[in-house]
């Protein structure tokens, strides 16, 4: 829909964009370091037996859960995502290219809808259970769904009723 180039938003809204983008993309970068760490570790403990280890694989699932979804929605936010974007960029400033990203924009929204609402229900099917070496609740594992779908649903949102405002500039 729009890239990385347009203008930050101003005021409140505007320094928790910021906030909300540089937590998530921090939090991302925490998790791929982690990733890298502990996948790196238990290559070498394969080969060089000196320590077991029973607790690595939740400490990357969990990482790898929330690195996926956050930076997901980090790339959303940001419009960074793959996209075939060659007729929306040929419509821009149009009546016709205002409608065609409104009309992306709810089939987004649609989709976003759903996988939030599976991504909850996953979560709440998941309370009561526990990992089994850190003993840690197994919803912090899924809630990186909802979360991450809540984000891309608000900046969705702010992107149509940015695109239904804008005036059109070309016939």
């Amino acid at each position: 829909m729009t890239g990385a180039s347009e203008a930050p938003a101003a005021g409140r809204a505007g320094r928790f964009d910021h906030t909300l983008d540089v937590a998530m993309r921090g939090i991302s970068a925490v998790c791929l370091v982690v990733l890298l760490a502990l996948v790196s570790l238990i290559v070498l403990i394969r080969f060089w037996p000196v320590v077991a280890l029973g607790w690595e694989d939740e400490v990357v699932e969990l990482a790898f859960a929330w690195m996926v979804f956050l930076g997901s929605a980090a790339i959303w936010r940001s419009g960074e995502h793959i996209a075939i974007d060659f007729i929306p960029q040929a419509l821009a400033g149009t009546g016709a290219g205002r409608a065609l990203e409104l009309l992306i924009g709810a089939a987004m929204l649609g989709f976003l809808g759903v996988f939030t609402w599976y991504g909850w229900l996953l979560t709440l099917q998941s309370q009561g259970n526990t990992s089994p070496m850190l003993v840690l609740p197994r919803p912090l594992w899924y809630v990186s769904v909802p979360v991450s779908g809540l984000v891309m649903i608000g900046y969705t949102t702010a992107r149509m009723v940015k695109a239904f405002r804008q005036p059109s500039v070309k016939g």
